[in-house]
């Protein structure tokens, strides 16, 4: 199963960085390449939280809907999507580090065929770069509101 693993230390602390990524309101605020974010039920942060993202991808509007599907306030959430014949499954760890915050993303992604088993470990490689683009959308956005 492919998968990636990120991580960032951002000055500020954890809540802040726990809401930027938990709230997919608040994240798509902290990245640039999304455009629009809309909640698809009546909770909008923890377990059962539904969105729909649009994000800019080579010039194309696209959208996915994500689901939080853990959610331990401060720490951890996991948060899942359906998109190009995957199920991705991504972490994002948010721990304490002095007067910083370490932040933790790993995705793992499950093919549902035989074209995108072949294709995902490509298209995986080529993701890593947009989501090092987003940690580093979510450090900038956390220190900028100290």
């Amino acid at each position: 199963m492919p998968s990636l693993n990120l991580s960032s230390v951002i000055a500020c602390p954890p809540r802040r960085v726990f809401t930027t990524v938990a709230h997919l309101g608040e994240f798509a605020a902290a990245v640039p390449s999304i455009t629009r974010a809309s909640c698809l039920g009546t909770t909008e942060e923890g377990v059962g939280a539904r969105w729909e993202v649009f994000r800019e991808i080579s010039g194309v509007e696209r959208s996915t809907v994500f689901e939080v599907v853990e959610y331990e306030p401060d720490s951890w959430v996991r948060i899942v999507s359906e998109a190009g014949g995957a199920t991705w499954d991504a972490g994002f760890e948010v721990t304490p580090d002095g007067r910083r915050t370490a932040l933790a993303l790993s995705l793992e992604a499950r093919a549902k065929g035989i074209a995108a088993r072949m294709s995902l470990p490509v298209i995986l490689g080529a993701a890593k770069g947009a989501f090092a683009k987003d940690l580093d959308a979510v450090k900038r956005h956390c220190e900028s509101a100290k």
